[in-house]
């Protein structure tokens, strides 16, 4: 979850769009998308996911990939 979080925040800086723009566009509150940004979201639905990634016009599944590499070279 961690870098899937990690992988929205640069979505979201490299737009330059700010959680609360994020929150009113999406419908979602600012302090869920705070929380998946940072990784402790736990009750994270695949639906959020989806909208997230089509507010910021990003395949899910090349988005999914970069987050999956990103865990995989930071694996011992």
């Amino acid at each position: 979850m961690y870098y899937i979080g990690e992988e929205l925040y640069s979505l979201r800086k490299s737009q330059k769009k700010s959680i609360k723009a994020v929150a009113k566009d999406t419908k979602m509150s600012s302090r869920i998308i705070s929380q998946i940004e940072r990784g402790i979201y736990e009750n994270f639905y695949v639906s959020r996911l989806l909208r997230l990634c089509k507010y910021y016009k990003v395949d899910i599944v090349e988005m999914l990939g970069r987050a999956e590499d990103k865990d995989r070279n930071n694996t011992i």
